[in-house]
């Protein structure tokens, strides 16, 4: 079966994948961090077949988030948005393809907030989901061929359980107003400033054994 997934280019060192990174800033805004609020250790799993694997069998995966934004003095956070595609941003529409939530209104204290922080546990699609680098069938490939290297054969791979892992690309994009358009909940796009910060959120990937006959698996 052919695949298809939507994938990020690699970014960096692996060791600094879970990392935020502030994308642009703006001087209403003080900081903006998206990180994991704990640890996930449910995994994604993957289907194979005799000879490799070949999709993706999880249809949603919840996520554990901490989202944060602080205003400068004299401003508040009015808005937020929180997708898995490099472009997002609050005021624009969603494109194709992406997962994107938006945050207004008593979301982020109806814009009394200086600085707003909510834990966020949503359940996305994994068709919704772009992968920093390889996806997690590919991280499966990858480890059956990495297995093969060192000398276990196909059988033995693929007629048990393996574990990897692979890193989901998110996007928080905050927006500032001045305190009282905030207020008067009188801001625009014209009179507000964004700052953005992402991450590569780790996901375990379970790569699950062969549904195909042992017999029919081959080396």
């Amino acid at each position: 079966m052919k695949h298809t997934f939507k994938k990020l280019a690699a970014f960096g060192l692996i060791a600094a994948l879970t990392a935020p990174t502030a994308s642009y800033s703006a001087d209403w805004i003080e900081s903006v961090s998206i990180s994991m609020n704990g640890i996930d250790i449910v995994p994604i799993e993957v289907n194979s077949n005799g000879s490799e694997y070949t999709s993706i069998k999880t249809n949603s995966h919840r996520f554990i988030f901490k989202l944060r934004a602080r205003a400068t003095n004299g401003e508040r956070i009015v808005a937020a948005a929180l997708g898995t595609l490099q472009a997002t941003d609050y005021f624009e529409a969603q494109g194709p393809g992406e997962w994107i939530k938006r945050f207004t209104g008593r979301d982020v204290g109806s814009g009394s907030l200086r600085t707003w922080e909510i834990g966020y546990d949503p359940h996305i699609p994994v068709s919704k989901l772009n992968w920093v680098g390889k996806d997690p069938v590919e991280r499966c490939n990858a480890l059956l061929a990495s297995k093969r290297q060192q000398g276990s054969s196909r059988f033995s791979v693929l007629n048990q359980k393996q574990m990897t892992t692979a890193y989901a690309y998110f996007k928080l994009d905050a927006v500032a107003a001045r305190k009282r358009k905030a207020k008067n909940n009188s801001w625009s796009i014209s009179s507000t400033t964004q700052q953005a910060a992402s991450m590569h959120y780790k996901v375990q990937v379970t790569c699950l054994p062969s549904s195909t006959m042992v017999d029919k698996i081959t080396n």
